[in-house]
């Protein structure tokens, strides 16, 4: 069967993220210095703490392991080139990955997290490797886009309008989502080099919130932001840099 990577919206990544998802947000980002009151009568099994046997969520876990290796990077990091004013000839993803999708870039950020659990869920050093390609190839964007720290597949532009109330499809939302998998992979999968990206992306975000007043920032909440501050708790527990 031919897989249609232009249908980008895929059941295979979203079971990924169903399965994986609690397991990682309870058990394998960061831990701060926090005492708990109340003890815990059962904790999560970290992901490399598990294996599945042959049965239908294995048979599952393998075509999502399939799915995720015939994906392209260079589709996946296309728009990101574009905006960077780096050169692309890949053939652009489609539907909320067009070119002309105001919620471009969010789907590479999913596609990171799904790698990573992936990884952490199998050891698939294959699935590794792809992922660390992307994670390369996002970070020359970032260096071609300046020394800010700013990586997406939009302009800035697009942040400028939710801090100012104009008309913008979540600019915020599919920031998190790059900004997740890229934790991730340095959490599930030690890439070192992702952990740099987003630290720096942390910082443009803090630049960039620092300078609104209380009415600017509630004006640019009113447009859907996704988990930033929940990523960047996560970051700042893995960093230990309170800034972020």
């Amino acid at each position: 069967m031919k897989l249609n990577h232009n249908a980008i919206v895929s059941p295979c990544v979203t079971l990924v993220c169903l399965l994986f998802s609690i397991n990682a947000a309870l058990g394998q980002v960061g831990k701060a210095d926090v005492v708990e009151k109340i003890a815990r009568n059962a904790l999560p099994f970290e992901l490399n703490q598990v294996r599945l046997l042959d049965g239908p969520m294995k048979d599952l876990l393998e075509r999502n392991r399939k799915y995720l290796l015939s994906l392209s990077v260079n589709r996946l990091v296309h728009n990101f080139r574009v905006n960077a004013g780096l050169p692309s000839d890949a053939e652009p993803l489609g539907g909320w990955e067009a070119p002309n999708c105001e919620l471009r870039g969010h789907f590479t950020g999913h596609f990171l997290t799904a790698c990573a659990l992936m990884y952490a869920a199998t050891g698939d050093e294959e699935v590794r490797a792809k992922a660390t390609e992307l994670v390369s190839a996002l970070a020359a964007c970032q260096k071609a886009l300046g020394p800010g720290g700013y990586l997406s597949a939009f302009p800035e532009e697009y942040i400028v309008r939710v801090e100012t109330g104009k008309r913008v499809w979540a600019p915020w939302y599919t920031l998190h989502k790059i900004y997740a998998g890229l934790l991730e992979m340095y959490t599930l999968c030690g890439n070192k080099e992702a952990l740099q990206v987003v630290k720096q992306m942390a910082s443009w975000a803090k630049g960039r919130t620092d300078r609104l007043d209380e009415q600017q920032m509630q004006t640019m909440l009113k447009v859907e932001f996704g988990g930033m501050a929940e990523v960047l708790a996560n970051l700042a527990a893995v960093s230990g840099d309170p800034a972020h």
